[in-house]
């Protein structure tokens, strides 16, 4: 048995005599005494941990064929994939001013009317084929919570549907907060609610001054006063985006939180994350806070030394491992509040990457206008150690980076730079 071609080692100060072995493949990570590693090195691994090693990916009978097996892991996702994800935007009005919104100047009082839910409906009946095992509706907005009775109306004639089939359907939110109340989760749990992600920027100045509400005044409190009334009536997950200027402090916000009640026992985990610029006429955003690759000098002390705060205060962050694109998956879409297909959320509004409507189907040429495996032909990617991590990286992020999405968002930089740290803040926080 040898190594895994997509097996990263790295050895750190603060845990001498070990060595720390990850597997980008599977995500599994593993400390390991020095002498053991050496030994595997050498073929003659310990006895007791080879069945371990197989299992998790360590450890493999041909690597030529551990390459081919990564390189066809989106077909496979695609065959066996037991899902199928709609994220649904159901209009475009918001009650905050989000400085750096990446819908900018596509707001306002635009939102899904009766004839174009019922046609999702159809869309969704038709796509959800006897194989799937669930369905699971992601809500956008906007702010969604301004559309609750169109997901009550949505859930009505969906669930009865998928459980018919012996299925499940499940909703989860993506909200600023400053609608979830108890009575709104209460509402919306008999339809398959299955948590919520809510966006807080940090400590509250910091919050107040990037996502104010429309009118201007101040959203961090609300905010605050509806998680404590909803904690423990549905999953909470923590959003945030931080930029250079503020991300030495963002996650000090969790020990207000934790003062009002709502601990790492409260919440399901924590998503803190960069700012993106975005670049393009049709949002008419003009913030240039944020970052146009990953691969920026600043971000890896900004990423880990956020990280490092998030897992001192006890919250949970969602493990490393394989993270494709959306475009590639192919039961994945997003329904614009007129009925129009897109791939991501981010591109709702760019009539060039449209995929289709609810009512005509998706149109496969998409395949080649977002250029779905695109890192399939890129030599550096098919000899990369973290492919399974990206597979080629974020379509959006390439395109306001390059103004197109032809060439892959290659993240080896920020990974040769920040994930042994990242990967050791995972092992000794578990």
């Amino acid at each position: 048995m040898l190594l895994s071609p997509y097996c990263i080692v790295r050895r750190h100060q603060s845990i001498p005599g070990q060595v720390l072995l990850f597997t980008a493949k599977t995500g599994a990570l593993v400390l390991l005494p020095e002498a053991d590693f050496l030994a595997l090195q050498k073929g003659n691994p310990v006895p007791e941990q080879v069945e371990a090693l197989i299992d998790m990916g360590f450890l493999v009978g041909d690597v030529k064929a551990e390459r081919r097996e990564v390189l066809g892991y989106l077909d496979d996702i695609n065959r066996l994939n037991p899902n199928l994800t709609v994220a649904i935007v159901l209009g475009m009005e918001c009650n905050f001013a989000c400085r750096y919104c990446f819908e900018g100047e596509q707001k306002g009082r635009k939102s899904m009317d009766d004839a174009t839910a019922d046609q999702l409906v159809s869309f969704i009946k038709r796509c959800f084929t006897p194989d799937k095992k669930k369905l699971a509706l992601q809500f956008y907005g906007g702010e969604p919570l301004l559309y609750t009775k169109r997901i009550v109306y949505l859930a009505k004639h969906l669930k009865p549907f998928v459980e018919e089939r012996g299925a499940q359907l499940t909703i989860d939110l993506v909200s600023n907060g400053s609608l979830l109340t108890a009575k709104v989760v209460e509402e919306l749990n008999p339809w398959g609610l299955d948590g919520v992600k809510v966006t807080i920027d940090g400590p509250p100045d910091n919050h107040n001054h990037y996502r104010p509400f429309k009118s201007g005044e101040k959203s961090f409190d609300i905010i605050v006063k509806n998680l404590k009334e909803v904690c423990g009536k549905t999953k909470i997950r923590l959003g945030g985006n931080f930029n250079e200027e503020n991300y030495r402090e963002f996650a000090s916000v969790l020990d207000l939180l934790a003062q009002e009640g709502i601990g790492p026992d409260q919440v399901e985990r924590v998503i803190f994350n960069i700012i993106v610029q975005v670049r393009d006429e049709l949002t008419g955003n003009r913030y240039r806070g944020g970052c146009a690759t990953v691969n920026e000098p600043w971000l890896r002390e900004a990423a880990l030394h956020v990280r490092a705060e998030v897992f001192r205060r006890g919250y949970v962050i969602p493990e490393i491992g394989p993270q494709p694109c959306g475009v590639e998956i192919d039961d994945a879409f997003t329904v614009h509040y007129d009925g129009s297909l897109y791939k991501c959320v981010t591109w709702v509004g760019h009539e060039q990457f449209k995929i289709g409507d609810v009512w005509q189907g998706v149109d496969e040429s998409y395949h080649q206008t977002h250029h779905v495996g695109h890192w399939q032909r890129e030599e550096k990617c098919r000899q990369c150690v973290y492919l399974p991590l990206c597979f080629g990286g974020c379509r959006f992020m390439a395109y306001q980076r390059d103004g197109h999405m032809g060439r892959v968002d290659c993240q080896l930089e920020f990974f040769d730079a920040a994930l042994g740290d990242m990967l050791l803040q995972e092992a000794t926080s578990r």
